[in-house]
């Protein structure tokens, strides 16, 4: 696998499936499509081949650009081609391509320093990482830092935002020492809401000259800061109310995705001798016995939290998290 480069997008982009992606991009593309103003807008697409919110935006800008100028240039990552060809969020043995953008050895990590050193050559003027949700979330943005320009972006796409800093190894987190960045999470695949909130911003992003100053009002924009990651152990099984499993997490668990849960919530139950459930902070520490009480095997919540992107995929489940818990800011 190599990074390929493009001088536009193919014609071809507009009418094939995001499973055919490779007919258009056998490896990972980074695409250079002249504008007006120089500084580009950067856009990350596909870095997770289960998630076709970002490849409906890349079939947009390919008929918004076939025949006009854009009013500022783009600049276009098309990551995970083979995970996206077979409709999973990544292949075995493949790291996630989206946990590549800090040091790391190998060729992935490889291909995600040179499209941050190309970002950083043409001075990008933000950046746009385009994902959806296995569970159900409402539409929001992800922010990495409490600058007005990045608020003022997440406030642009939807009114509701999340500061994180873990992982501390992706896209927009490494860019965001670069420019205004942010995470649009836009629902499941193909939701028409989301790939309709996800190509307004993009739009909109292009046609600007510059940020406000000034950030957005507390009335635009509600804002949650990640506490927790909350993870499986790896070695249990685990079902959603289905009896017969290490871990018998509740039934209507993803109903609970942003709602403010009170402390004594009920969040599973196991026979094991300890929960089979952790949660870490920022610096990857292990925090669960500040959010989870194990008594005689019923785990509930030992505070109140407001969690978010639960699903019930085991697959995104094993190879990510089960969800992460936030705080108001």
């Amino acid at each position: 696998m190599k990074l390929s480069y493009f001088d536009h997008i193919p014609d071809a982009v507009a009418n094939i499936s995001p499973r055919a992606i490779k007919q258009v991009f056998p490896n990972p593309t980074l695409i250079n499509v002249p504008g007006k103003k120089a500084e580009p807008v950067f856009i990350s697409t596909v870095l997770h081949g289960n998630e076709t919110t970002s490849f409906r935006v890349l079939q947009h800008l390919q008929r918004s650009v076939a025949t006009k100028r854009p009013e500022r240039s783009l600049m276009v990552f098309v990551g995970n081609v083979d995970a996206t060809e077979r409709g999973v969020r990544r292949l075995e043995g493949q790291p996630d391509f989206n946990r590549l953008w800090a040091s790391g050895p190998g060729k992935f990590y490889m291909i995600a320093q040179n499209v941050l050193r190309e970002a950083r050559r043409q001075r990008v003027f933000a950046s746009i990482d385009i994902h959806n949700n296995t569970g159900a979330n409402p539409i929001y943005g992800c922010i990495n830092v409490l600058r007005a320009a990045d608020l003022q972006l997440a406030a642009m796409f939807a009114p509701i935002g999340v500061f994180y800093l873990m992982p501390s190894t992706t896209q927009s987190i490494a860019f965001s020492r670069l420019c205004p960045s942010i995470t649009l999470e836009c629902g499941r695949s193909e939701d028409p809401n989301g790939i309709a909130a996800a190509t307004r911003l993009v739009d909109a992003v292009i046609q600007m000259e510059g940020f406000d100053v000034r950030p957005p009002s507390e009335e635009a924009l509600s804002l949650y800061q990640t506490v927790g990651r909350v993870v499986v152990d790896p070695d249990c099984t685990f079902s959603f109310g289905q009896p017969g499993a290490d871990l018998i997490l509740q039934e209507d668990l993803e109903g609970y995705n942003f709602r403010q849960l009170d402390a004594e919530t009920n969040w599973a139950r196991t026979e094991g001798a300890s929960p089979p459930l952790r949660v870490f902070d920022e610096h990857d520490d292990d925090v669960t016995a500040n959010f989870f009480r194990f008594h005689d095997g019923v785990i509930s919540l030992s505070r109140a939290i407001v969690p978010s992107m639960i699903t019930t995929d085991q697959t995104v489940i094993r190879q990510d998290c089960l969800c992460y818990f936030m705080e108001a800011i």
